[in-house]
């Protein structure tokens, strides 16, 4: 039966694990690291600072600046530029070349 033939490869692989993790754990321990012999001074100095008395907050900011004044601009004086239109052609490009005038915009 095939099955038995899985059964006894998985059980085989299992157990070459466990043997194989008890002689690496025997011939390679782990090593505790050793305990630090100087410890830092801290680089903060100790000890409480006279605290001040601060002024409570204001909401001054919060209130709205007066109501802006309307100014004035100045304006430009005098009449806009006129331009004139100008009439356009186009070229056919056939053997005459006749001119047909288009309307400009």
């Amino acid at each position: 039966m095939p099955w038995r033939n899985w059964s006894v490869i998985i059980v085989l692989v299992l157990a070459n694990y466990v043997v194989f993790s008890i002689i690496g754990t025997l011939l390679f321990p782990v090593v505790p690291p050793a305990a630090p012999t100087h410890v830092a001074r801290p680089t903060f100095t100790p000890g409480g600072q006279i605290l001040q008395r601060v002024d409570p907050l204001t909401y001054e900011f919060l209130t709205p600046s007066p109501t802006p004044t309307a100014t004035t601009t100045p304006t430009a004086t005098g009449t806009p530029p006129t331009t004139t239109p100008t009439p356009k052609s186009t070229v056919i490009p056939t053997g005459a070349s006749t001119l047909i005038p288009t309307k400009s915009p």
